[in-house]
């Protein structure tokens, strides 16, 4: 108990450090040197591509295969598009943020997180139709609270500049859950540095590599990339997945049979169909399933198991299918609530259950796991 409640309290920290940084799509530096800081006093080595991947490697002390345990570093957010020259600051959208939820928020622009509010029609000179209307972010400004275009510029504000939603992490009434931005995947990178660190006695088979890919919510652009060098037996792709436990999805709950609070889900298959943006699939292999399935009844800790196909949600695994010559993956994920808001909801048991079953995996099973798919 209390190395559960001691892992659980490191996830909490990693958590709130790590969703307090800026990293939009193609910018994830500060988060990636975060993760450095907390993987280096166990890692046997560490590099960063020119891209923008990381790698943090620990050899086992008996011979094994290699196995990628990797979530990916990028965040949601918006790039500055245009400076008018009565000062407003207009934006495009990076990944995947719903138009709903932009109007009236408080947002940081750069890393150096300078404020600005993204400008609402006031409530009492809104028409009906324009109170009912979603505006797209091509009709939404940042104001920083500039006159002209020089004033933004000397905050040290440019065309190109990231910016996300300002928020914090929220501790809920039961502490245990956990509200603020890019839960996705920050959740996730803050279980892979666990792992690492649980697994820093070396006291295993094979080769260990924790990774964060790159620029997934814009395509998942890092991660065949990743695959392509680290070259592992096999990989596990840690993010997170909408949770189907509201009451505006429970009337669908087939869809998304999925809970806070009750283990993290693996997704059996998933992927989104070639009309969507990205026609990509994955599927678990059958080894790794088999691993985590003996962890979770081994440990007595619980797992949730569903498909996600045809909807506009995959992960990074989707993209490890197809490098090198094609590696075993799955899709192992935190559940979350209000996916892509500026509010995401988790349960930090999930993110401990998750360590638990990662690190049982590579020091239990990583030497006798059979890799072959026709021993199905």
């Amino acid at each position: 108990m209390l190395e559960r409640a001691s892992a659980k309290q490191d996830l909490k920290d990693k958590l709130k450090e790590f969703t307090s940084l800026i990293g939009v799509s193609g910018e994830e530096q500060d988060i990636i040197r975060a993760m450095i800081k907390h993987m280096e006093p166990y890692a046997d080595e560490i590099k960063v591509s020119t891209l923008g991947n990381l790698t943090a490697v620990k050899k086992g002390n008996r011979p094994g295969p290699t196995v990628l345990i990797a979530s990916h570093s990028d965040e949601i957010g918006f790039s500055v598009k245009y400076i008018s020259d009565d000062g407003f600051v207009y934006f495009d959208k990076i990944g995947g943020v719903p138009n709903n939820v932009l109007v009236g928020r408080k947002v940081w622009i750069t890393r150096n997180k300078i404020p600005g509010v993204i400008g609402t029609i006031p409530g009492h000179l809104q028409t009906p139709e324009e109170a009912r209307l979603v505006r797209a972010a091509k009709d939404l400004y940042i104001d920083v609270a500039c006159s002209t275009r020089e004033e933004v510029e000397a905050l040290g504000i440019h065309v190109g500049d990231r910016a996300v939603f300002a928020d914090t992490i929220t501790e809920m009434g039961n502490p245990d859950y956990l509200s603020g931005k890019s839960m996705d995947n920050r959740a996730g990178c803050a279980v892979v540095c666990e792992v690492m660190k649980q697994c820093a006695s070396g006291d295993f088979a094979g080769t260990l590599v924790i990774g964060a890919s790159c620029r997934e919510e814009v395509g998942m652009v890092g991660a065949r990339a990743l695959g392509h060098s680290v070259q592992p037996d096999y990989v596990i792709a840690v993010d997170t997945v909408p949770s189907g436990d509201t009451p505006d999805q429970r009337g669908s709950r087939s869809l998304l049979p999925i809970s806070l609070g009750k283990g993290p889900a693996v997704l059996l298959a998933d992927g989104c169909d070639s009309s969507h943006q990205y026609g990509v699939f994955s599927s678990v292999h059958p080894a790794i399933k088999k691993a985590i399935e003996t962890q979770s009844k081994s440990q007595e800790v619980p797992v949730q198991w569903l498909t996600l196909v045809g909807f506009l949600s995959t992960t990074d695994a989707a993209e490890y299918a197809y490098a090198g010559d094609g590696i075993p993956q799955a899709s192992f994920t935190i559940p979350r609530r209000y996916s892509h808001a500026p509010v995401e909801l988790l349960n930090i048991n999930d993110m401990v259950d998750m360590v638990a079953i990662l690190k049982g995996i590579v020091e239990e099973e990583n030497e006798t796991i059979n890799l072959d798919f026709m021993a199905y």
